[in-house]
C-alpha cells in the first residue's frame, strides 16, 4: 500500500503532503480541500484520508 506523510504547517495555515500538494486550511470551518475532498480539524484527519482514498496517510507533524 502506498504511503503519503503530511503535516500541518499552523504558522501559514497550510496542510503539506509528500505528493507536492499544498491545502489552504479555513480557520472559520477548520476544515480544508484535499483531492477534491473536504476534511475537518476536529476529526481524525489521518484515519479520515486513509479511508476515503484507500491509502495509509501518516502526519508527522511535530507538535
Amino acid at each position: 500500500m502506498q504511503e503519503i506523510e503530511f503535516y500541518f504547517d499552523w504558522d501559514n495555515n497550510k496542510v503539506i503532503f509528500n505528493d507536492d500538494t499544498i491545502c489552504d486550511i479555513d480557520s472559520e470551518t477548520e476544515s480544508f480541500f484535499y483531492r477534491g475532498k473536504k476534511f475537518f480539524l476536529h476529526s481524525d484527519v489521518e484515519k479520515d484520508l486513509c479511508y476515503t482514498f484507500n491509502t495509509r496517510y501518516v502526519n508527522i507533524t511535530l507538535y
